[in-house]
């Protein structure tokens, strides 16, 4: 049987994608350099569902962080997926599985990754690495959050680290 990694993501300004993006990377090079085969699925938030997530071993989740937390259709795909993924008496279908996070901030982050970390450890998933928050570091006004962004390349190199060490934890 071939494993699956489920990406699931939410992007406004193009980071989060980006990020996303490099996950799938580094888990697909991960793959290739094992030589083993691994059946990766990179979903927007909005278009992911309980199927996705109960047919996959392990889960790479990343999206923005908007007013200190998680962004919204990240957290609508949380709460159309989260009570759905428990069996009759209460006990998660996925617990024991991997998963990786990512956020995309403009200056903390922490917010966002406390509220998806407290979802997947309900879910009893196992974290693989600390968060990822990537922080932009430039001003927060208005003009500068709405903007398109750009993921630096140590960024991206942290992602694809993130998305390998996802792939080989499902490959070995």
């Amino acid at each position: 049987m071939v494993p699956r990694l489920l990406i699931v993501y939410h992007s406004r300004t193009g980071l989060a994608r980006q990020m996303a993006e490099a996950m799938e990377l580094g888990a697909r090079s991960a793959s290739q350099q094992m030589e083993t085969r691994l059946d990766l699925v990179r979903k927007p938030a909005f278009d992911a569902t309980i199927g996705d997530v109960l047919q996959a071993d392990g889960y790479l989740f990343c999206c923005p962080e908007n007013l200190a937390s998680a962004s919204g259709a990240m957290l609508e795909f949380f709460h159309r997926t989260y009570y759905d993924a428990f069996d009759d008496r209460d006990s998660p279908l996925i617990a024991g599985r991997p998963y990786g996070l990512a956020i995309a901030a403009g200056s903390d982050g922490t917010g966002a990754a406390r509220q998806i970390e407290r979802i997947c450890q309900g879910w009893r998933l196992r974290p693989l690495s600390d968060t990822i928050i990537n922080t932009s570091g430039r001003p927060q006004t208005k003009e500068e959050i709405l903007k398109p962004k750009v993921c630096l390349p140590e960024e991206v190199d942290r992602c694809k680290d993130l998305g390998g060490l996802a792939a080989a934890t499902l490959l070995l």
